[in-house]
């Protein structure tokens, strides 16, 4: 009797593990992926941002659940502590430029001011460049053109030597780089004829007509 009995509960265990079921999720446009997959899609995901998942239904079959899911993702502010010096003076006090002048921001000459963060390894930096000069040409001595990065006189020098990048360029300043709280390239900050940050920007497009930017124009 006991040999019967061990016979049906093995026989049992092994029909449940033969009836385990597999889940698989279902993407809106149709795709679906197995548990693993999406546990790794997901993963993917949450590098760009806080995701916020919501499972629509779920199918049963014989062999399978199929559910189907809408994962969003809410896209994290790279530049999300530079708000919190919006409508404050910009707190950069010792300011070097290539030929070895002291950048004072309280002396403005009563005129707005494009600060450009940028370094010479950065490739968006780089790209904006072009577009930076049509507008340092554009407004000519109107507008202050400040270019701070934590690169050295030597780094910065050799770049120029074959690169044209017109602003005033301010170097070894990663220490005031530093209260900004900001690890992302290029940012643009604009101050106005008091030295108060107003508005900022990523990395400007090469779309605006003539060098004309409308920070600026609010500013002048």
């Amino acid at each position: 009797m006991k040999k019967l009995s061990l016979i049906i509960t093995s026989t049992l265990l092994v029909f449940s593990c033969n009836n385990k079921k597999e889940t698989y999720y279902q993407a809106p446009n149709g795709k679906v992926f197995t548990a693993q997959e999406y546990q790794e899609a997901k993963l993917k995901m949450s590098e760009r941002g806080e995701i916020k998942e919501v499972i629509l239904s779920s199918i049963e079959r014989n062999d399978s659940i199929i559910k189907l899911f809408n994962t969003t993702v809410k896209e994290e502010n790279p530049y999300a502590e530079i708000d919190k010096f919006i409508g404050k003076k910009l707190p950069f006090e010792s300011l070097i430029d290539l030929a070895g002048n002291k950048i004072n921001l309280n002396s403005l000459n009563g005129k707005p001011t494009m600060v450009n963060l940028w370094f010479v390894n950065c490739k968006p930096c780089i790209e904006e460049i072009p577009e930076l000069n049509r507008i340092k040409k554009n407004y000519g001595d109107r507008v202050n053109f400040l270019a701070v990065t934590f690169n050295s006189k030597e780094v910065v020098n050799k770049f120029l030597s074959k690169n044209q990048f017109d602003f005033n360029h301010i170097i070894d300043a990663q220490s005031e780089i530093d209260k900004l709280n900001n690890n992302s390239y290029p940012l643009n900050l604009y101050l106005d004829k008091d030295g108060i940050i107003t508005s900022y920007e990523s990395m400007i497009n090469n779309d605006k007509k003539n060098g004309v930017n409308k920070e600026l124009e609010k500013l002048l």
